[in-house]
């Protein structure tokens, strides 16, 4: 059986900016393509594997990002230098294969952008199913 997506990251921080977490997850359900009927419509049975992005001000907190996605939630991860001066660094990555509920999902986005705002303000950009 798959891990669920939720048990792939810690909880949100008590300590965590919700102000900033609410924002970020708002603007998240407004502007991501994908959302939970992504899942219901390809029939995915609620397993499947999920790539993210992050803006990161810097190279150093891109790479620390990157590295600690991979360490404490053994996602794929990687860094990208911006593409001109107006871009920051990006961070992508990819979940390994996890098991897909409506209320995991609303966990785990809310759980990514608080990883994100942890790690020196970094902003989870938006998310997206890759089909099995």
């Amino acid at each position: 059986m798959q891990t669920p997506i939720e048990d792939t990251l810690p909880d949100v921080p008590d300590d965590a900016d919700t102000v900033a977490l609410a924002e970020v997850v708002d603007e998240l359900a407004q502007m991501n393509s994908d959302d939970w009927s992504t899942f219901v419509d390809s029939s995915t049975t609620g397993e499947a594997r999920v790539e993210f992005a992050f803006s990161a001000p810097n190279e150093d907190v891109a790479t620390t990002l990157s590295e600690s996605l991979m360490d404490d939630a053994a996602y794929e991860a990687g860094t990208k230098a911006p593409e001109d001066e107006l871009a920051e660094w990006t961070v992508e990555g990819r979940t390994p294969g996890v098991s897909v509920t409506e209320a995991g999902l609303r966990v785990w986005v809310e759980r990514l952008a608080a990883y994100g705002i942890d790690h020196d303000g970094c902003v989870l950009d938006g998310w997206a199913v890759v089909l099995p």
